[in-house]
């Protein structure tokens, strides 16, 4: 195996497992549903969080296409990625459902932090590390300016850690579903 392939198979694991978490996640809701107050705001994101999964995982491909030296220390900015990915995946929709109920735009409002802080991460390691690896040469300014969509998601995520207004999380939300779909579907026709 090449090392792209070895790669690509460990960020597989990862990408499974945090599927596998939000598939189980929805598969609970699901048959609690009776006990369930439902909110879009929770549903948008958690399909916001699979087609990011799925686009890193398939961006993955190629990142590492013609990679042939990696050390493990090259390597951990992608761990750490993928993994603060999985966080977010994970803490996008609640993990059981309690006897008395749940109600989706509470547990939202009271994981936003939590899952918001994990988004900025993610923007984080995104822009700065792997920007810079892919954009190689270029000046901090260059960087800055190719990654100015990443900024922008990251500047309001890291608003919605802070601000608990109902109207700027749901705005936000309404706006990251489009916005997903949008970065999603060139791949859709490769």
């Amino acid at each position: 195996m090449s090392l792209a392939e070895y790669i690509s198979v460990f960020l597989a694991i990862i990408v499974g497992l945090a599927v596998t978490d939000l598939a189980i996640s929805v598969h609970k809701l699901l048959r609690a549903r009776k006990r369930v107050d439902w909110d879009w705001v929770s549903l948008a994101l958690a399909f916001v969080m699979l087609m990011e999964v799925v686009l890193f995982w398939w961006g993955s491909f190629q990142w590492y296409r013609t990679a042939t030296n990696l050390s493990i220390g090259g390597f951990l900015p992608d761990l750490a990625l993928f993994l603060t990915l999985f966080l977010a995946v994970a803490a996008v929709l609640p993990d059981e459902v309690p006897a008395d109920g749940l109600s989706l735009r509470r547990h939202y409002f009271d994981t936003a932090s939590h899952f918001w802080t994990l988004m900025v991460l993610t923007m984080i390691i995104l822009v700065f590390v792997l920007g810079s690896r892919h954009a190689p040469g270029a000046s901090p300014v260059e960087l800055l300016l190719s990654q100015w969509p990443n900024l922008a998601l990251g500047a309001v995520m890291t608003l919605l850690i802070f601000v608990k207004r109902p109207w700027l999380h749901m705005g936000f939300v309404a706006l990251l579903v489009p916005y997903t779909l949008w970065i999603t579907f060139p791949f859709l026709l490769r």
